[in-house]
């Protein structure tokens, strides 16, 4: 009986969509399976365009990961004061290209209002693959639907490996336990804070 609530919560929790075919794909900062993944689905041609978040504690390990073109990030990341260190990343086609982009208190937040003025610039873009961690999506749809264009088509993608944090047995590791329980009072607290920025 625990068993099943704690899968349901997880369930609610993540609202996923097939990956399907986009013009983009997203990645939002945080665990390398995300990135993994991203690189994996853009492999295999699902868009044309594969757009990376990356965060100031993930650029030693961006080295790591075997992206379609040469970038040392850590280099470009060396001109820069540690606590502004975001960037995107983005591959297409025989090009790549790095972007510092601002990040406020509100990590998620910061991550797709930084989104929204990417796209701005690209108004050509019709479909969105937005990939993430399961239990993150909720939170993460609550973000899109109010900050991204209304015509934008999105796909919300969970990351098909996330090691400890899969709906069989999240609640077996105490990182992981506490990474899905964070998500709620954190999904309460973002629908508060758009709430209020779209009264202003």
């Amino acid at each position: 009986m625990l068993t099943q609530l704690l899968e349901r919560l997880y369930d609610w929790l993540s609202p996923a969509d097939n990956p399907g075919q986009g013009d983009v794909i997203f990645v939002l900062a945080g665990r390398q399976s995300r990135k993994l993944y991203a690189l994996e689905l853009f492999r295999q041609g699902a868009a044309g365009t594969l757009l990376m978040s990356v965060g100031r504690f993930e650029i030693r390990r961006f080295a790591q990961l075997s992206v379609p073109a040469d970038i040392d990030l850590q280099a470009i990341a060396s001109a820069t004061l540690p606590p502004l260190r975001h960037y995107f990343v983005s591959f297409q086609k025989g090009s790549s290209e790095v972007e510092l982009v601002s990040r406020g208190r509100f990590g998620t937040l910061s991550e797709i209002r930084a989104l929204a003025r990417w796209l701005q610039a690209r108004p050509q873009i019709g479909i969105l693959l937005m990939v993430s961690s399961a239990p993150h999506l909720r939170r993460v749809r609550t973000c899109c639907r109010a900050m991204l264009p209304t015509g934008l088509k999105i796909h919300f993608v969970a990351t098909s490996n996330d090691g400890a944090l899969m709906r069989s047995n999240w609640w077996r590791n105490r990182h992981s336990m506490a990474m899905v329980l964070k998500e709620i009072p954190k999904l309460f607290m973002y629908k508060m804070l758009l709430w209020s920025l779209r009264s202003r």
